[in-house]
């Protein structure tokens, strides 16, 4: 709890430097680590804050606008935005696993798809669009690519060695309780797959370094990364094993939805805990409709009410007014499909066992709303942190180095935990690979090419760092891909290899920091 502390006395401590006018090494700007820049009054720095480029995560239509609470509460709202913090972390990790994984079950056995191909295509595609969003919004293409980049480093190193750590964790619980042995309870991972990704990736990373260090990058460079993408798909297609995801079939009668019925033996925590989820389980159940094989009453509520709730949902996260709706052709198409749905769920699908026929799509719109609640809390807890470091003082490069991947990976990191409890390990493995070729190659590529469509040649100037970060991915992509092959023989240190050297990096951003400002 240490580091904690100093965190939070640094906090307090900056706040009263910019308060009081005390000298500091920049008088101006009252930080440590930030350059001098304009002087602001403390009464405006809300509207300072929300006219500087570092905090473009930060919306007025937001769910809290930090730094009007900051600047209201000053000193106790450290305690406010910490539980809010913690909240977040425990919404992604939730919804991770009881609302993302389901959906992702059912399509895979739907499709046929084995679950080596589902983490490459439906788990990357939904984890991928934190990233995609994120990349698009970039000021410059140079900061693009390096957010693209940070955000592969942490996804191998952060989410890589979650993976490894919680499967060294299960075999060692399963070893513990005398059921099997450490390497039959590993289980075993074809390798084919996740090493062909593995592979793809290196490719894409020596490839955008050899974008960074030439200098220009014109159309025709550019088109190459989604046709190596697609030749990604067609090389893991033909190493596929071909055995298809099979889900058990639902038995005995529809157990309740979770977070919605408290047990009857439920001590005073339970139940004080029970009344505290319990709006959020109801809220994210309106917003993300049931995938578990089963049907009754209240799955045929919250299915019904899905559609229309997250057009308000979408409308309320964007930005958008509802009039937006009737405003175009397609606009009112989209409504009225929403309504036709609804209205089909709740009057004739009746109360079950048997599923409606429309059970594919209130699945396929479960898909899709989990991304997009996964992805809304994700850019929530991304705009606390940006504002609070940007409070201290942190810089745009720092930000653009840690908190910005840390929002965008943890839905890879959420979803990869849930998937190794839920026994999708193969599916797992194949992500942490195919996650950060999907941001490398589209979305990276798909942003060179916008900004190249009209014939531009970009010049990248002296992307010395870049390089760096590139060269720390393509090392950590071969270290992921080594301690999955000998997993049992490395055990819990393929982790520890992955998490000193991801702290290596966050030392060299705090380095180059520095030296930035000295």
């Amino acid at each position: 709890m240490r580091w904690w502390s100093v965190l939070l006395l640094g906090g307090a401590l900056g706040f009263s430097l910019r308060r009081d006018g005390l000298q500091t090494r920049y008088p101006e700007s009252g930080s440590y680590l930030s350059p001098p820049h304009e002087k602001e009054a403390l009464i405006g720095w809300g509207v300072f804050l929300r006219d500087k480029e570092e905090c473009l995560a930060l919306h007025n239509y937001g769910l809290v606008d930090y730094c009007s609470l900051i600047h209201t509460l000053q000193y106790f709202s450290v305690p406010f935005i910490i539980l809010w913090v913690l909240l977040l972390l425990w919404l992604l990790n939730d919804t991770a696993e009881t609302y993302f994984v389901p959906p992702l079950q059912y399509w895979s056995s739907r499709l046929r798809l084995s679950p080596c191909m589902a983490g490459a295509t439906l788990v990357a595609a939904g984890n991928g669009a934190p990233d995609l969003v994120m990349t698009a919004l970039a000021p410059t293409t140079l900061e693009s690519l390096h957010i693209v980049i940070c955000d592969t480093l942490c996804i191998l190193c952060v989410a890589g060695g979650a993976f490894l750590f919680i499967r060294s964790r299960q075999a060692g619980e399963m070893h513990a309780d005398g059921k099997e042995s450490v390497e039959h309870a590993l289980g075993q991972l074809d390798a084919r797959t996740y090493a062909g990704s593995a592979a793809w990736l290196c490719c894409a990373l020596a490839y955008l370094l050899f974008l960074l260090g030439s200098g220009h990058i014109g159309l025709p460079s550019c088109a190459v990364m989604p046709a190596l993408y697609i030749g990604f798909l067609t090389t893991l297609a033909l190493l596929d094993d071909g055995i298809p995801y099979e889900v058990p079939a639902p038995a005995g009668p529809p157990p309740p939805l979770p977070g919605l019925t408290l047990q009857k033996d439920a001590g005073y925590l339970e139940t004080l805990r029970f009344g505290l989820t319990m709006p959020t389980y109801v809220l994210r159940w309106m917003l993300i409709p049931p995938s578990d094989f089963y049907w009754d009453r209240s799955r045929r509520v919250f299915s019904s009410a899905s559609p229309m709730a997250l057009l308000v949902f979408i409308g309320w996260t964007t930005g958008l007014s509802l009039q937006w709706y009737v405003r175009s052709s397609l606009s009112m198409c989209i409504l009225f499909s929403a309504i036709c749905l609804s209205t089909f769920l709740l009057v004739l699908s009746g109360d079950g066992p048997e599923i409606p026929k429309l059970y594919p799509l209130t699945t396929l719109l479960a898909k899709v709303s989990s991304v997009l609640v996964l992805l809304a809390i994700a850019r929530e807890l991304t705009s606390c942190c940006k504002t609070v470091a940007f409070f201290l003082g942190v810089s745009r490069f720092v930000l653009e180095s840690t908190v910005v991947p840390w929002g965008n990976s943890l839905g890879d990191l959420v979803t990869a935990i849930a998937m190794v409890r839920q026994g999708q390990a193969a599916a797992a493995a194949t992500a942490l690979f195919a996650s950060p070729l999907f941001n490398v190659l589209l979305s990276a590529g798909l942003t060179l090419i916008i900004s190249t469509s009209h014939g531009q040649v970009i010049s990248l100037d002296s992307p010395v760092q870049q390089m760096q970060v590139a060269g720390g991915a393509f090392l950590a992509c071969i270290m992921l891909c080594a301690a999955l092959i000998f997993e049992k023989q490395v055990g819990p240190f393929g982790a520890a290899g992955l998490a000193g050297l991801y702290i290596i990096f966050l030392v060299g951003v705090v380095a180059a920091e520095l030296q930035r400002v000295a």
